[in-house]
């Protein structure tokens, strides 16, 4: 990771303040000079991962409606502005929308820019601070205020190079962290963010996809290539990578030592035409006949996309029926239904007829209590 910048401006507001009250930082935040350094790049790859492992993530581009951060990006890229006076105009700009709100923020906004070989990117984040004791110097206690990385708020991850590009529907992740959704989203909607991808419906559409391709397995293997489908898919969404189809083709015919790994991707593929070609893109062609008549390749890929970021919630319900109340937990393979485990729709009842050992134990010891009562 090639860490250029690093600066963090503080930034407080509660509900029946007419406006945000900023300390803005005075460094130039450069990230490769001094003793300062290592704690930015620690800092950088510690929010980087936070970002990448979340589930809560949405992906789109900037709104047309609201130009502001745009431009500012655009200055400081053409060398208008230092990143500091960059990341404090933006700092005014995002406290400027909470005035005369009932908004409540608190903590720092940190802005971190990286270089590398393919992509620059544009990192924002909503941090806090946490109160606690440490020893001094003198073996005496003595109060110390330290990033809460577990409590980090939004985090904003823009990709310079695609969006200046024009390369991707996709250049900006939006995270949500702990705390108040109202205000992640109204922090949104300052930046200019539009959501432009929908992971759950992507999602379901893919599984639904690779349950339909799992019929045509012997019985016996059904379940373990769902379950494998499941697994490479998490582990790419923990790793903040895009599942690509061909890539998932191959990893299966290795796995599993059955269908040639064309034979799945070809098969997804060829659903996701005829699932987009029954609703129709905006212009009403088709991707061979985009691809015809010299559409940009961007457009042909969205008509038929040869990869997903897969939405983690649905990724797990895949596999895995859930669900709770106050009084009830329950979890269990879906391999079990029909078998372990019957549903009885028309009387909304599970039949468990196969109890879990340590389960088992539990309620006949509070059965022998009973009787013994």
């Amino acid at each position: 990771m090639a860490l250029r910048f690093f600066i963090t401006h503080q930034i407080a507001k509660a509900s029946n303040d007419p406006a945000a009250k900023l300390n803005c930082s005075v460094l130039e935040g450069n990230a490769d000079e001094g003793a300062l350094a290592p704690y930015y790049q620690q800092a950088a790859s510690q929010l980087k991962g936070i970002l990448m492992q979340r589930s809560g993530k949405r992906y789109g581009v900037f709104s047309d409606e609201q130009p502001t951060v745009r431009g500012l990006i655009k200055d400081w890229q053409r060398d208008g502005m230092s990143f500091q006076s960059f990341s404090k105009r933006l700092t005014e700009h995002l406290s400027s929308t909470l005035d005369s709100s009932e908004f409540e923020m608190e903590g720092y906004l940190a802005y971190f820019y990286e270089t590398l070989a393919d992509h620059d990117k544009l990192y924002v984040f909503h941090l806090r601070h946490k109160e606690s004791v440490s020893v001094g110097a003198d073996m005496s206690l003595t109060e110390t205020r330290y990033i809460d990385f577990s409590n980090t708020g939004f985090g904003v991850c823009i990709n310079l190079t695609d969006w200046q590009q024009d390369s991707d529907s996709k250049y900006i992740t939006f995270s949500f962290g702990r705390g108040d959704k109202p205000l992640q989203n109204h922090m949104a909607a300052g930046i200019g963010f539009t959501d432009t991808l929908n992971t759950q419906a992507e999602t379901e559409e893919f599984l639904s996809i690779v349950d339909q391709y799992s019929q045509t397995l012997p019985e016996e293997q059904r379940f373990e290539y769902k379950a494998k489908v499941v697994d490479y898919c998490m582990e790419h969404d923990l790793r903040g990578e895009p599942v690509v189809f061909d890539e998932l083709a191959d990893h299966l015919a290795a796995e599993t030592k059955s269908h040639p790994a064309e034979a799945f991707s070809h098969y997804i593929i060829e659903k996701k035409k005829e699932t987009r070609q029954q609703q129709r893109s905006n212009s009403g062609l088709s991707p061979e006949q985009l691809a015809a008549q010299g559409a940009p390749m961007i457009e042909v890929a969205e008509a038929v996309k040869a990869e997903l970021i897969p939405d983690r919630k649905q990724l797990r319900g895949f596999i895995r029926y859930s669900g709770k109340n106050k009084d009830l937990s329950i979890s269990f393979s879906a391999n079990l239904m029909g078998e372990g485990i019957e549903f009885d729709a028309p009387n909304k009842r599970l039949i468990v007829n196969a109890i879990p050992e340590s389960l088992l134990k539990q309620l006949k010891g509070k059965s022998k209590y009973d009787d013994e009562g």
